[in-house]
């Protein structure tokens, strides 16, 4: 009797087979993809850098306000049009054309870009102003420095090249819509900032 109630169970009233379990993510979305992250104290747009899903960090991306690469899970995550889509430079970045950035940063915004280095001072961090670095943008592909001279600039990718006029063969690596660092010999960054200025004028003494 016992053993003909089990088939019967067996036959009729076997559970279903449970679903198989989704796949851990492992991959970030490809670089340049963009994305609005929803927080409870406002959005921001983001810029993928790329690269393997961290169980614990999530992904890796490039804030467009800011220009600050920081780690964020997929959560609250939307995706935007106007990632770096075909076409792209090799880094994620548009061809160069004097005056276009790289995916979220857009044109390099005209004024005056102060350069300094961080410096100890009793205890306190304080700017070093770097003047021979300051360049102030008067137009696309155009500049002039800290003494008023006059020379023009390519931006490939995100890094600014000065291409003639006394800052000449100085580069600078585009971190931010407003923020640069200059670039050594090697291609190497420092501690040196330059940063948009818009309360100074560009036909001024800075």
């Amino acid at each position: 009797m016992i053993d003909a109630l089990i088939a019967a169970f067996l036959l009729t009233g076997a559970p279903a087979p449970l679903a198989t379990a989704a796949a851990p993510q492992t991959q970030c979305p490809p670089a340049g993809a963009r994305f609005r992250r929803n927080n409870i104290t406002g959005a921001f747009v983001v810029v993928s850098l790329g690269g393997a899903y961290d169980d614990t960090l999530g992904c890796r991306w490039r804030r467009e306000d800011t220009g600050a690469t920081i780690w964020l899970t997929m959560e609250l995550m939307t995706p935007l049009a106007g990632g770096t889509g075909a076409g792209a430079g090799a880094n994620g970045a548009r061809p160069a054309n004097g005056q276009a950035g790289p995916a979220g940063f857009g044109p390099v915004q005209t004024g005056v870009y102060e350069c300094d280095a961080p410096i100890n001072v009793g205890g306190m961090v304080m700017g070093s102003p770097q003047t021979g670095l300051f360049f102030g943008v008067t137009g696309p592909g155009a500049y002039r420095d800290f003494n008023g001279g006059r020379g023009a600039f390519s931006l490939s990718g995100n890094v600014l090249t000065m291409t003639s006029g006394p800052l000449r063969g100085t580069r600078y690596r585009r971190e931010g819509a407003t923020l640069f660092k200059p670039l050594n010999a090697q291609g190497q960054t420092g501690s040196i900032r330059c940063v948009l200025n818009r309360a100074k004028s560009l036909t001024g003494r800075w």
